[in-house]
């Protein structure tokens, strides 16, 4: 695979942003640390605002957001919509939110039921960092720790808010064994997710740890793009753990990606052996760039 940087652009007043995703020529950006989903056209341009939550004061304190930290395209009920979740890191993170792209109305959930099965079963701690819809299915991908070094991916059916207890859950982990020897030691995390139904392909963003130079400043950890070729098929079959078939070191596609760490991605096209992806990080401020790439093969 063969990845080009055809542009990035810093988003002013809008930091840490987690999740991208595009609809109807639309880029829709969602930030953990705001209250307010941020709408683009492609070009990054004529951006409008809608409101997640009354507030006057749009940046939560941290100690009380919600830590919205992914979004996907659902189109259940025949309604376009975006379902945006929270890492439930912490019980008040324990939600997520379905807007409806037609009218803007905003249907607030509570994950709490669905987070604690996903604690019993495969992750005491979570951070849900990436979401994304699989035909009838919902793909969650949770990001490990330095306790639970694991990335799993949690598969469930596209509608299981509805019926949380009883709602079907498998587990994977995410195995990067053929990659060990080309990433820095830390282990890989995962901070997002986008589904290619014209590929078949699952797209993650991932990264490493940041570290503490002599200085004591911070040093962004590496970022890549990696593919899971044919999950669809792949569901229910594949026990325990799942392996990334490609890894690709933005630093090493494009030395302007070095010192990003990249959060989430989306698809803006497809094509047969090609497609163009719009991604979404941050810098060592905290300030969010958006980055426009083509992926080839």
């Amino acid at each position: 695979m063969k990845l080009e940087l055809l542009g990035l652009t810093p988003l002013e007043n809008y930091p840490y942003g987690s999740g991208i995703e595009f609809y109807d020529d639309k880029i829709y950006i969602i930030g953990d640390d705001s209250r307010d989903l941020l709408i683009m056209n492609k070009k990054w341009s004529k951006s409008t605002l809608i409101d997640l939550v009354d507030a006057q004061d749009k940046k939560t304190p941290k100690t009380a957001k919600s830590d919205l930290e992914a979004m996907t395209l659902l189109n259940t009920d025949k309604k376009p919509q975006l379902l945006i979740i929270g890492s439930g890191a912490t019980e008040k993170r324990n939600k997520a939110l379905l807007l409806q792209l037609k009218t803007n109305a905003i249907n607030w959930i509570d994950l709490s039921v669905f987070y604690n099965k996903i604690r019993t079963i495969a992750a005491p701690v979570l951070n849900i960092e990436g979401i994304a819809e699989v035909y009838d299915y919902l793909v969650m991908v949770n990001r490990g720790n330095e306790n639970n070094p694991g990335n799993h991916l949690v598969i469930t059916k596209a509608d299981f808010w509805k019926n949380q207890d009883k709602a079907n859950m498998q587990t994977v982990l995410i195995d990067f064994a053929d990659f060990d020897n080309k990433t820095p030691a830390g282990g890989m995390g995962v901070t997002g997710l986008r589904y290619s139904d014209k590929h078949e392909d699952l797209f993650l963003t991932v990264s490493t740890a940041d570290k503490t130079d002599a200085a004591g400043g911070r040093v962004m950890g590496k970022s890549y793009l990696a593919v899971i070729e044919n999950l669809y098929r792949k569901i229910g079959r594949e026990k325990g753990k799942i392996k990334v078939n490609h890894l690709i070191d933005l630093t090493e596609a494009d030395k302007r990606f070095e010192g990003y760490k990249i959060e989430s991605v989306c698809i803006q096209s497809q094509k047969d052996h090609s497609l163009k992806l719009q991604m979404i990080g941050d810098n060592e401020q905290g300030k969010t760039f958006l980055f426009k790439v083509w992926l080839g093969w």
